[in-house]
């Protein structure tokens, strides 16, 4: 009876352990901050923390030298993220292709793990400017034909409780197109497992048909 209650013990907590939820949260204006929850306990992924360098202990001087000019230390400056990359070479269509790109992967193969993924919150504002009133329209309806039929997707793929998507055309061409993305959305660990399990599965059954 006691292995019965320790076999049953175990059961329950690896249960319990499956259904932990792991959030996720995810900023974007201009540079990408992204951190994942588990449990109490939230992890910043990017933008990373610089590690500070332990301070060299100056030798004693023994004689008194005349000060040479310090030279000017150069200012670290920040990696860029991949986003930001992004948008700098291919513009504001480089970052509609990755959308998209997500949108296509979350209704294909990968669709058994994104069904479960609840999206509480996607806010996501583009203020899209031109060097013209045309050339703004033109824009606006490349952006709008591409952006808003991946959002339709990932809302009848993933449970999304609120979405919210907003592209403003701005008729000015001293103001530099701006884009702003906030997600928050989680998933448990059992359906992840679940899937593995079953990828492996599938696996096995083709190799042994080999």
């Amino acid at each position: 009876m006691v292995a019965l209650y320790i076999i049953l013990g175990i059961l329950l907590l690896l249960f319990l352990i499956m259904m932990i939820r792991v959030q996720v949260f995810a900023q974007y204006a201009e540079d990408l901050t992204l951190s994942v929850k588990v449990l109490f306990v939230k992890i910043r992924l990017l933008p990373q923390k610089e590690k500070k360098k332990p301070e060299k202990k100056k030798p004693e001087k023994k004689k008194p030298e005349e000060k040479k000019p310090k030279k000017e230390e150069k200012k670290k400056e920040k990696k860029p993220s991949y986003l930001s990359k992004l948008k700098e070479k291919k513009g504001l269509s480089g970052l509609i292709s990755l959308f998209t790109s997500v949108a296509k992967i979350a209704g294909g193969m990968l669709k058994s793990i994104f069904s479960h993924i609840v999206i509480k919150k996607l806010d996501v504002g583009i203020a899209l400017s031109g060097e013209d009133a045309a050339s703004v329209a033109v824009n606006y309806g490349r952006v709008c034909s591409a952006l808003y039929p991946a959002v339709n997707v990932i809302s009848k793929v993933m449970v999304c409780r609120d979405y919210n998507v907003v592209v403003e055309p701005v008729f000015d061409p001293d103001r530099p197109t701006e884009v702003y993305a906030d997600v928050h959305a989680y998933l448990r660990v059992i359906f992840v497992v679940a899937a593995a399990i079953k990828a492996a599965v599938k696996l096995l059954i083709v190799r042994i048909k080999l």
